[in-house]
């Protein structure tokens, strides 16, 4: 982590309010920015207190993503005074962004341009008409390519987490926004309308966003967004996931193209299937710093899962969905768990960690599973549903929010889930009306039964008194 980054974000651990959802994602960035700024204006009080102390006639303002010099200077060539002075306070802009080391170097400039003023020297350059800074602006988005990492992170801070977003957005850019164009409104339009794919259409829109910030062009992106549906889920039943459950051992032992060393890999995948089907976990959450100390622990009464904090959604721990399926699965299997160790732990970048996200759910294509591991996962909100478990529940052990986790369940229930939801409701009512004819026929009976007794008692007393 370089200097500027320990200083702005050292302090500063946003909460994990993202839940992978649009909304959650601009909670985390605005809370991002909102420290980053609070930074750069603290930095820029103390820059500008610098600058008063050496007597320097600038001030430095932020205005948009940019950093400005205010000074009082000689009338521009083309300009006058309403009063006839001879002179006038202006803003110059250079282009300088408003990140901390564009303020070090509007701190250079401003000393530079004090000196001038203190020795009535100053001239209305290119420089400082904006000429250069608007031929700055005059960037190709292949030159802007090589910046945008430096740019990106110099308001964020850098975590796995940050640089596995940004990894998605570099990709985009290369793919779709690498060209010789000049940055500019109309070649933002020219390249997002030349992709046919609504989803790819409206990944470059989302990078296209932050590099029109970053050099204060005004675009609004909203109607180039497209609108598309999803394509259905195969979300799988409990028997489908059953079924499916030993396809990884039957590849690796069956194909002869699996090196013998890799024979036993199969014990691998069938433990992800397993940790994803039973805690409902996103894959990356299985492969990025797992507790599994913490799983196979003795004092795990409840056979909970620790998801570390350095994922998507934070730290969160994981109530089994299906508790019976631990054995099953058998996920307290030493070889297996070693195994995982070997052959999915060793991944630590984030580079690394992305193929190995691939991998899972190339395997789980290649032993032929007709669903993907996300689909595992969206199966146990589809089952928290249809057992009544509280959406509030699910939706933590899932790390949603109750608005995404109950959008998601309403997108993939699917015809086949709503008829068994349906017939699950007449059972249980038909259940219940059976329970209430019996309970009234048990009072029936109860009631006839009492009666009997009362006779009999009368009976025994009629008998005594006789007697």
């Amino acid at each position: 982590m370089d200097n500027t980054q320990g200083k702005v974000f050292n302090d500063f651990e946003p909460s994990a309010t993202t839940d992978g959802s649009h909304k959650g994602m601009m909670k985390h960035v605005e809370a991002t920015q909102k420290h980053f700024k609070m930074k750069l204006e603290q930095e820029l009080t103390e820059t500008n207190q610098r600058l008063k102390a050496s007597k320097t006639k600038v001030k430095l303002l932020i205005t948009g993503n940019a950093i400005q010099m205010q000074a009082t200077l000689p009338l521009k060539p083309t300009d006058t005074h309403k009063q006839g002075r001879s002179s006038k306070q202006y803003k110059i802009s250079l282009g300088i962004p408003a990140n901390f080391d564009g303020l070090k170097t509007a701190e250079e400039e401003a000393y530079e341009l004090g000196k001038l003023i203190a020795r009535k020297t100053f001239v209305w350059t290119d420089k400082y008409l904006g000429v250069r800074a608007t031929k700055d602006k005059s960037i190709t988005f292949k030159e802007f390519y090589d910046q945008f990492e430096e740019r990106y992170f110099q308001a964020r801070k850098r975590t796995r987490k940050s640089e596995n977003t940004f990894s998605g957005y570099i990709k985009v850019y290369k793919k779709y926004l690498i060209s010789d164009l000049i940055i500019s409104k109309e070649n933002f339009i020219k390249l997002i309308t030349s992709c046919a794919i609504p989803s790819s259409r409206n990944s470059i829109i989302k990078v296209s966003r932050l590099i029109a910030k970053s050099l204060e062009i005004k675009i609004d992106f909203t109607g180039l967004i497209v609108k598309y549906e999803k394509k259905q889920r195969y979300v799988p039943t409990d028997k489908e996931i059953i079924k499916y459950l030993d396809n990884f051992q039957q590849r690796y032992e069956s194909t002869c193209k699996i090196r013998f060393s890799e024979k036993e890999n199969w014990r691998v995948y069938k433990f992800i299937y397993g940790l994803i089907a039973v805690y409902g976990l996103r894959p990356r959450e299985v492969i990025n710093k797992p507790d599994l100390e913490w799983l196979i622990s003795e004092d795990n009464k409840l056979n909970t899962f620790k998801v570390h904090a350095d994922n998507k959604t934070g730290y969160r721990e994981v109530v089994p969905f299906v508790p019976e399926w631990l054995e099953l699965f058998d996920l307290m299997n030493e070889e297996s768990l070693n195994l995982f160790r070997d052959k999915i732990l060793i991944a630590k970048e984030n580079y690394q960690l992305n193929k190995k996200v691939t991998i899972i759910a190339e395997n789980f294509n290649r032993s032929g599973i007709p669903f993907t591991p996300y689909d595992l996962r969206h199966a146990c909100a589809i089952r928290a549903h249809m057992q009544g478990v509280p959406i509030k529940a699910a939706a933590d052990n899932l790390g949603h929010t109750v608005e995404i986790h109950t959008k998601v369940y309403q997108n993939w229930f699917g015809f086949d889930n709503r008829v068994k939801a349906f017939n699950q409701a007449f059972e249980e009512q038909s259940q219940l009306e059976k329970l209430e004819k019996e309970n009234a026929s048990l009072l029936h009976k109860l009631a006839e039964k009492e009666l009997e007794v009362s006779r009999l008692r009368l009976i025994i007393q009629e008998n005594k008194l006789r007697f």
